[in-house]
């Protein structure tokens, strides 16, 4: 979480263990796969959690999170916080996710328009965040790989910057996955991007190595 301490170690924590116990599973369902999800991202926020508070230096740290596990023709989404997944499929791109901020919050319940959440002051401020609390609730989001054309997940220093007419502009454009990711952060940076910026692309039909790309650029805000 840009703007408070360690976050870049609390998310550093999160992946690295997430993806390393999850190359261990035998998960073979997407029941299974999602349960698998909700448990172990809860053991990366009670570990984070702990270290925080046992480590005056990394009190207050936390992370946002978003996955995609891909089980037998479905892709499943779990997020926390407000990074994001899109799915682009036939060419229209679909926000998958949603936004765990207060802004947000606000806009569900009528209180605010969109647009005044877009630039709303608190727009930053998160309802939900890996690692702040003991516990914490996964959000899951089940898509169909064969409607699925790409899916892209990022962190708010992306689509804080771009509007989704301009991801999809680039994501349909002929180019590799890497070239594409590459323009995303790139025009985002353009926009005036000062936060962290990772973009993740994945095409769930590919079978070559280019099947997943992650780019990132860190930035102070």
């Amino acid at each position: 979480m840009g703007g408070h301490k360690a976050g870049d170690i609390a998310s550093e924590m999160a992946v690295l263990q997430l993806g390393h116990r999850w190359e261990q599973t035998a998960c073979l369902t997407t029941v299974e796969s999602q349960a698998w999800l909700e448990k172990h991202i809860n053991i990366e926020n009670q570990r984070i959690y702990r270290v925080a508070k046992r480590y005056t230096d990394l009190d207050g740290m936390g992370t946002t999170l978003v996955a995609a596990a891909f089980i037998n023709g479905d892709i499943i989404i779990g997020n926390i916080g407000d990074s994001r997944a899109y799915q682009l499929t036939k060419n229209q791109l679909r926000l998958v996710t949603v936004d765990h901020s207060f802004a947000n919050e606000l806009r569900l319940s009528g209180e605010i328009t969109e647009d005044e959440a877009r630039t709303h002051r608190q727009r930053h401020a998160l309802t939900r965040s890996l690692g702040v609390f003991d516990k914490v609730k996964v959000d899951f989001f089940i898509l169909n790989t064969e409607e699925t054309s790409l899916i892209m997940l990022c962190s708010d220093g992306l689509s804080n910057e771009l509007e989704e007419t301009a991801i999809s502009s680039i994501l349909e454009e002929n180019g590799t996955l890497e070239e594409k990711a590459s323009q995303l952060v790139e025009q985002a940076l353009l926009n005036g991007s000062t936060d962290n910026i990772t973009v993740c692309l994945i095409d769930p039909h590919s079978t070559n190595e280019e099947a997943q790309t992650v780019k990132g650029k860190e930035e102070s805000r």
